[in-house]
């Protein structure tokens, strides 16, 4: 059974899906492609608009769950969010609802452009000031990352997590995401691995697809690791110190 912790196929919330048919369409891929629990991860950028934002998620997460229900569907939503790293977070209430499933693990994102290196991880020290423990989305995909590969490594020892995305990984974002994805997951930085599915077809969830354009260092125990028990582990809130960078190849 895997899990998919980062996805946006909630209907008109975000950049995402924009019609329950393309939500349907990815709940129908994603039961395809044995996963079982989805975790709807609209972005969230307006530290001032928690309220709203919760009000709207959570509605299509109860209108979807029991829609998938009457169809039988094999695949169950849950409740997180991407959260926008920005200066904002330092005056921001409450967080944890925004957590996945209501755990201790805050999916966070930073900037797709560059960014004061500076930045990072005073930044990732407010998640886990408040109690938190940050799971960066898409590292592989950042500039000032892939420019300053110390951050990484810094972070790692803070105790986050890293989420790389699936088509990352098969190589459909370009060789140089790719091989730094790779090298995120091979080195045990890496313990995730989601789709980040925006479309069914554009930005899709078919994770078989992309598994079989893995390269070969990504062995099979690696996926399941990653795509099951880590997800899994976040899931149930386990301790952070039992999800161990690398412990696929233990």
């Amino acid at each position: 059974m895997r899990i998919d912790l980062h996805c946006h196929l909630l209907w008109d919330i975000d950049d995402g899906a924009q019609s329950l048919e393309d939500t349907l369409a990815l709940c129908e891929t994603a039961a395809a492609n044995n996963i079982r629990i989805i975790v709807a991860t609209p972005h969230y950028m307006d530290y001032t608009g928690t309220g709203d934002f919760l009000y709207a998620r959570n509605r299509r997460i109860a209108q979807l769950n029991s829609l998938l229900r009457t169809r039988e569907m094999p695949v169950h939503i849950c409740g997180g969010a991407e959260v926008f790293l920005h200066d904002g977070i330092f005056e921001a209430g409450d967080l944890s609802p925004l957590t996945l499933n209501r755990s201790r693990y805050l999916l966070c994102e930073y900037s797709l452009q560059p960014f004061d290196p500076a930045l990072a991880l005073p930044l990732a020290e407010e998640v886990f000031d408040r109690g938190l423990v940050p799971v960066i989305a898409h590292p592989e995909r950042y500039p000032t990352f892939h420019r300053h590969p110390e951050l990484v490594a810094d972070l790692a020892d803070m105790g986050a997590l890293f989420q790389v995305t699936a088509d990352s990984v098969a190589g459909k974002l370009g060789d140089r995401i790719r091989q730094f994805a790779v090298e995120l997951l091979t080195d045990g930085i890496a313990d995730l691995i989601a789709t980040d599915a925006h479309h069914p077809v554009r930005r899709g969830n078919d994770l078989d697809t992309f598994i079989a354009d893995f390269p070969p260092e990504i062995p099979a125990a690696l996926v399941t690791y990653a795509t099951q028990t880590a997800p899994q582990a976040v899931l149930q809130d386990a301790d952070p110190n039992t999800i161990r960078h690398g412990a696929w190849d233990v």
